[in-house]
């Protein structure tokens, strides 16, 4: 099924075609009239623009097309000018997929499963209808957002002379952050930097280690101080220190905490309420710890940005940092800022005067083992066997299940997006750690 948790996404012409992109634009137009939409650069997100638009403008909406764009881009023009904002993307996915992001006007994200299913209906476009999608103008629906966009952050982010590589990987950030980080990072190294939906360099995704190499040769290649990747979308963001390794996102999250914190506390007055910092449950140990060592309050969420964007509203949270490299900022609108997360992280570099390598090592006090994936018939029946087993450790099921024992713990949660069952397990040394992944494998494996 197309309709996720987080967006819709599928297989162009297999499983979204453009009588589904049709019916949803038509099913949309039922519930809101004003909608923002963009596309990134993908051949399905591009193909799809004028059938989804089309259904809109049959449903009477006010239609106002950004071009092609990132994700935060959308987020940012949406917030307070749109009942909805649309973007077709498949994210991080391979080439042949597409799909569709949704948030409202607060850039809150719609949830397709719960909030767009139950409103959407099929229809069929005719030939006549075909010619007619084939025959709209665009350029009279064209809004500009960048503009603003781009002011915002030039005017938000210092410019800095570190050397930085960036890879782009042919995604949507090749044009609006591009230009934005050649103003605040003159002396960069990009590649990857041009638009292309086929992803000739790799597929654009800031985890996986094939889709790192490019990057992190160019760091080593061109002595650069640190490397910066991006996903598909531009929501996520990657990141290298200056021997080529990479940083997890709960290492990144302490990183840019410490810089919110500071920052914040030092204009903060005593009748202000304590800053509050959200964090998604795989992360290490240490995130909490930092936080509340430099006097901020950590809260631990589920998994995915749905459900962190929905609590950082509810408790008024500065900042959220996820395992998977998103990372959230109440300043712009609670959504993702790739270019923010970026500029912290740089004066992090710069204010503590230490390389990436050394800032990073300081919080690597625990180990982790980063996210392990296995395809499994009975996610549930696992997931008892497991709270079974660890019946005397503490458990939580906040997302899945996450089970605390002494010097070490793990989570275990099915995927919003694929058949998976992901593991994430911390411990207290690298020993323990390997052992208990063993024993976890095992356990999955037998059942």
């Amino acid at each position: 099924m197309v309709f996720k948790a987080y967006d819709i996404r599928g297989v162009f012409k297999k499983q979204i075609d453009e009588n589904f992109a049709y019916s949803l634009g038509k099913s949309l137009g039922k519930k809101y009239k004003n909608i923002l939409v963009g596309n990134d650069v993908r051949i399905g997100s591009k193909e799809l623009t004028k059938p989804f638009i089309y259904g809109l403008l049959e449903s009477g909406v006010k239609v106002s097309y950004a071009g092609t764009i990132s994700t935060p881009l959308m987020y940012f023009g949406t917030k307070d000018n749109y009942d909805l904002g649309v973007i077709l993307t498949a994210s991080h996915n391979p080439p042949e997929y597409t799909g569709f992001k949704m948030c409202d006007k607060k850039a809150i994200p719609i949830s397709p499963i719960d909030e767009i299913k139950p409103i959407f209906e099929e229809y069929e476009l005719n030939e006549t209808q075909k010619k007619e999608i084939e025959e709209i103008d665009l350029d009279k629906l064209k809004v500009d957002i960048i503009t603003d966009y781009k002011k915002f952050f030039l005017n938000r982010c210092a410019s800095c002379n570190i050397k930085i590589a960036v890879d782009f990987a042919n995604g949507s950030t090749a044009i609006a952050e591009k230009e934005i980080l050649e103003k605040l990072a003159p002396n960069h190294v990009f590649i990857n930097d041009y638009p292309d939906g086929t992803f000739p360099a790799h597929q654009p995704d800031t985890l996986k280690k094939s889709c790192l190499v490019d990057i992190i040769n160019a760091v080593k290649e061109n002595n650069c101080d640190m490397g910066v990747i991006f996903d598909g979308d531009g929501d996520r963001i990657g990141i290298i220190d200056e021997k080529g390794n990479v940083l997890q996102g709960d290492i990144l999250t302490a990183l840019i905490a410490i810089e919110i914190l500071k920052e914040k506390n030092e204009t903060k007055n005593e009748n202000e309420k304590e800053i509050k910092i959200v964090y998604d449950l795989r992360c290490s140990k240490i995130v909490p710890e930092i936080i509340e060592k430099y006097g901020g309050i950590p809260i631990k969420t589920r998994v995915g940005h749905y459900f962190i964007k929905k609590l950082m509203h509810e408790v008024d949270a500065e900042f959220a940092g996820e395992l998977s490299n998103h990372f959230y900022f109440k300043e712009v609108g609670y959504f993702e800022s790739p270019l923010l997360a970026l500029n912290y992280i740089l004066y992090a570099i710069k204010d503590m005067k230490k390389s990436l390598s050394e800032l990073s090592k300081e919080y690597k006090k625990y180990f982790h083992s980063g996210e392990i994936n296995f395809e499994v018939k009975d996610q549930k029946l696992i997931m008892d066997k497991l709270k079974t087993k660890y019946s005397k450790c503490k458990i939580e099921e906040i997302d899945g299940v996450s089970i605390y024992c002494d010097n070490w713990w793990f989570n275990v949660r099915p995927s919003n997006t694929e058949p998976l069952l992901r593991l994430n397990l911390e411990a207290d040394t690298e020993e323990l750690m390997k052992e208990k992944i063993e024993e976890i494998k095992k356990i999955i494996e037998e059942l």
